[in-house]
């Protein structure tokens, strides 16, 4: 196997946004396969962008190179899945579990495929594999958060992704459904996918993740958590979005 066919993700000179405003700039990072990633950073400091620019919802301003298990972004694309922010999705819709889950072969088979026996078999048995078999034909917006998790785990896992991204999965979950969470990236890795969350909880994230990209705008660090998570870095991340109280009551935002 190549270096290529060893990274899951490989971008270099990255510059991204919406609208014309540049929102990443210069960004460059390679994750390997079957490895536990995180972005984190402030809110605005370009987490989403980077993750739907890599899937394809935004088109990059400019690129060097981004490759997805060692293809280019269009053939690599299909066998990445990604899980937006549970805000960004209707949750009203009148969809069951076992429909979500099956949507995720419709990549394989196209949009106006019908569904075969094997596509059933496969998307219940990821159910089962994630504990969730016994709410398939339960509305999906009816679900915790955590096993609105677990459904969208199950659909990337029946499309065979081998790259699996998350936005903010974390949010609204319980200590005990986050630590749920990362017992199941922690399965899914050993199994060789590989996971790469945007994230703000950075307490998991040392018992968790083996890899860490800090953004605000632009590559600040990366590494292991122990390189990533020192108090300068920490500081010079999120210290201009921590809230002062003035003596007189008035809340602004501390600028360093």
């Amino acid at each position: 196997m190549g270096t290529n066919e060893r990274l899951a993700l490989e971008v270099v000179g990255l510059t991204a946004g919406y609208q014309g405003k540049i929102v990443l700039e210069d960004v460059s990072w390679k994750v390997s396969r079957g490895s536990l990633a995180a972005i984190i950073g402030p809110n605005g400091g370009g987490k989403s962008t980077f993750l739907k620019t890599i899937v394809g919802l935004l088109r990059p301003m400019e690129y060097s190179k981004l490759h997805l298990v060692g293809l280019p972004p269009k053939q690599g694309r299909k066998k990445t899945a990604y899980l937006p922010q549970q805000e960004e999705v209707d949750w009203s819709f009148p969809i069951t579990v076992l429909d979500v889950v099956l949507q995720g072969r419709l990549v394989s088979q196209g949009l106006f495929g019908r569904y075969s026996t094997r596509d059933y078999d496969l998307s219940l048995e990821a159910l089962d594999l994630l504990g969730m078999s016994k709410f398939a034909h339960t509305q999906i917006g009816s679900l915790s958060g955590g096993q609105r998790q677990r459904v969208f785990l199950a659909r990337a896992l029946v499309q065979e992704a081998d790259v699996i991204l998350l936005d903010e999965p974390s949010t609204g979950l319980d200590a005990k459904a986050q630590h749920e969470l990362a017992e199941i990236f922690r399965d899914l890795g050993d199994a060789g996918k590989t996971i790469i969350a945007a994230t703000h909880d950075i307490n998991c994230l040392t018992e968790c993740f083996d890899q860490i990209l800090a953004l605000d705008g632009q590559v600040l660090t990366e590494g292991t958590p122990n390189e990533v998570l020192t108090e300068a870095n920490m500081v010079q991340l999120f210290a201009r979005h921590f809230p002062k109280i003035s003596a007189s009551g008035e809340v602004t935002v501390h600028e360093p």
